[in-house]
């Protein structure tokens, strides 16, 4: 008796119904959050709430219009708030009392990129 093939493929291409717009719904938790802690100038805790973002966002299906939209503002974000903790260090780090405009300044952009991105 011959054997009949099976020709179903050997990966499920297919995703339960609702699963892109769970993980959606995650991401976009992640970056209220996100917003939140930059606005209130908390850069540290920011990067991992965007990059927790960006993990969520990684295993949707990538050829997906709003997953490609919100994997992008993920990135973005992880970017803003790294470039926001990077600025914080470097004006932590310098001394008032010889680089004032230098300090101010950083600090200026810092405020700035966060209530711009955040807000």
């Amino acid at each position: 008796m011959p054997m009949s093939i099976n020709p179903k493929p050997l990966l499920n291409d297919t995703t339960p119904s609702g699963y892109n717009r769970t993980k959606r719904q995650y991401a976009r938790i992640f970056l209220w959050l996100t917003s939140l802690l930059l606005i209130t100038s908390h850069p540290f805790l920011s990067l991992p709430t965007s990059a927790c973002a960006v993990y969520t966002m990684h295993g949707g299906t990538w050829f997906s219009h709003k997953n490609f939209k919100w994997m992008s503002a993920s990135i973005l974000s992880f970017c803003i708030s790294l470039y926001s903790l990077a600025l914080r260090v470097k004006s932590d780090t310098i001394d008032e009392g010889f680089a004032y405009e230098l300090k101010v300044s950083l600090e200026v952009r810092q405020r700035t990129v966060e209530i711009t991105w955040g807000g």
